[in-house]
C-alpha cells in the first residue's frame, strides 16, 4: 500500500505549470510615460480599457466590457469575472495592479493568452497608444527603425525664374531645404517677388522649416509649443537681418501640413508673406520618443504648435488670404491642389499686386 502511494506522489509534479506571470515593468513605464507626458489629461479607465482588446486579438473569445466602475471579463459569451476600478483615476500604481490581476486572470483561462504571455505587454501597449491620437505609436524592439526617418533626404526642391519672379517649390523640409532655399535666393538678388509653393508639403524637419523662416523674417516670433495646460511654452523667432526683404506669397492646399503649416501661419500672421490656394490639412503636434527598458520605443503626442497670435493649427489648419477652392460660411474649403499649375498664375498676380 505504502509503495502504491509512494509511485503515485513520484508520478504528481510538485509544481504546477506557471500561469499569470505577467512581466508588467513595461507596462508600469508605459502608463507613468503617458500619464507624465501626453498632451491631454488622461482617462486610464478608458487606456486599460482599449489595451485589453489585445486579449480578443489573441482569443476572440474575449469579450471586454467597460463597466460604470468595473471591468467585465467575458469568456465564450459568459461572464467569467469582474474587475473594479480603483478609486481614484491618478492612481497609477492601483491601475496597474488591477490591470495585471486581468492580464494573469486571462492566461488561465485562455490557452492562447498562456502561450503568447510574454508578448501581452508590448500588445497591451500597442493598443493603448494606437487610441491616443494618429500619430502616437509603440513600436517594439523588433519593429522600430529610428534610422529609418533620418536617413530619408528628399530632394523635392526646384526653383525657376518667371520674368522677374523666383519660383520655389518645396515639398518637404528635410535637412537640404534651408540651404537649398538660400542658396536660389543668392543667386538670384534682383528679383521683385518672391513665390514659396508649399502645396503638398506634409511637413518634415521643424529646424529646417525654421531656418526658411530665417531668410524672410526679421526677428519675429513664428511659432510658439506648449505642452498639456500650457505647459512648458517655447517661443521660436527668426533671426535678424533676413537674406530677402521683398514681397513674399506662400501657396498652400489641403496636404500643406505640420512644419509647413507653422512656417505659412506664422509669416502670414506677422504680415510678412501673402497665402493663396486652399485651407490647410491641420497637423500641428509635436511628438517625443522614450526608449522603453526593453528596447523599444514609444512615441507620444506631448506638445502642439500655435501661431504667433495663439491660434491652434492642430484640426484647424491655416486659412489662406486668397482662396482658390470653394468657400463655405466657415472659410476656404481643403483641397488637394498640387497639381494644379492655373494656381502659380494665381500666385504671380496675387505678387504683383503686392509690388
Amino acid at each position: 500500500m505504502y509503495r502504491f502511494l509512494t509511485v503515485l506522489l513520484l508520478l504528481i509534479p510538485l509544481t504546477a505549470p506557471a500561469k499569470g506571470n505577467i512581466d508588467m515593468h513595461l507596462i508600469n513605464e508605459m502608463l507613468t510615460t503617458i500619464n507624465r507626458q501626453y498632451i491631454e489629461p488622461i482617462d486610464n479607465a478608458e487606456l486599460i480599457n482599449n489595451g485589453l482588446q489585445a486579449l480578443v486579438d489573441l482569443d476572440n473569445r474575449f469579450t471586454i466590457s467597460k463597466g460604470k466602475d468595473r471591468f467585465y471579463i467575458y469568456y465564450n459569451r459568459v461572464i467569467n469575472k469582474a474587475f473594479p476600478f480603483p478609486d481614484k483615476n491618478d492612481d497609477i500604481l492601483a491601475w496597474i495592479e488591477t490591470l495585471t490581476q486581468i492580464l494573469n486572470h486571462s492566461t488561465t483561462i485562455s490557452q492562447q493568452a498562456d502561450i503568447k504571455d510574454f508578448e501581452l505587454p508590448d500588445r497591451v501597449i500597442q493598443k493603448i497608444t494606437e487610441n491616443l491620437d494618429e500619430y502616437s505609436h509603440y513600436y517594439s524592439e523588433y519593429d522600430y527603425d529610428e534610422n529609418a526617418r533620418k536617413n530619408e533626404i528628399y530632394t523635392l526642391f526646384k526653383d525657376r525664374l518667371i520674368d522677374d519672379i523666383l519660383y520655389l517649390k518645396v515639398r518637404t523640409f528635410n535637412k537640404q531645404t534651408g540651404k537649398l532655399v538660400k542658396q536660389a535666393l543668392e543667386q538670384n538678388p534682383e528679383v521683385k517677388g518672391v513665390i514659396l509653393d508649399l502645396r503638398g508639403n506634409s511637413g518634415g524637419m521643424f529646424n529646417e522649416a525654421l531656418k526658411v523662416a530665417n531668410l524672410f523674417c526679421d526677428n519675429e516670433i513664428i511659432t510658439y509649443t506648449a505642452g498639456r495646460n500650457n505647459a512648458n511654452i517655447h517661443y521660436y523667432t527668426s533671426k535678424e537681418n533676413p537674406l530677402y526683404k521683398g514681397p513674399l506669397v506662400i501657396m498652400i492646399d489641403g496636404d500643406t501640413a505640420s512644419a509647413a503649416e507653422v512656417l505659412s501661419g506664422g509669416l502670414q500672421e506677422q504680415s510678412r508673406a501673402k497665402l493663396i490656394g486652399t485651407h490647410s490639412f491641420g497637423k500641428g503636434t509635436i511628438q517625443s520618443v522614450t526608449q522603453m527598458s526593453n528596447g523599444g520605443r514609444l512615441v507620444l503626442t506631448t506638445e502642439q504648435f500655435y501661431t504667433p497670435s495663439g491660434k491652434v493649427i492642430h484640426k484647424k489648419g491655416i486659412e489662406p488670404d486668397v482662396c482658390l477652392s470653394g468657400k463655405t460660411r466657415n472659410g476656404c474649403l481643403n483641397e488637394k491642389r498640387a497639381d494644379k499649375e492655373e494656381d502659380i498664375d494665381a500666385a504671380i498676380k496675387l505678387l504683383k499686386d503686392e509690388l
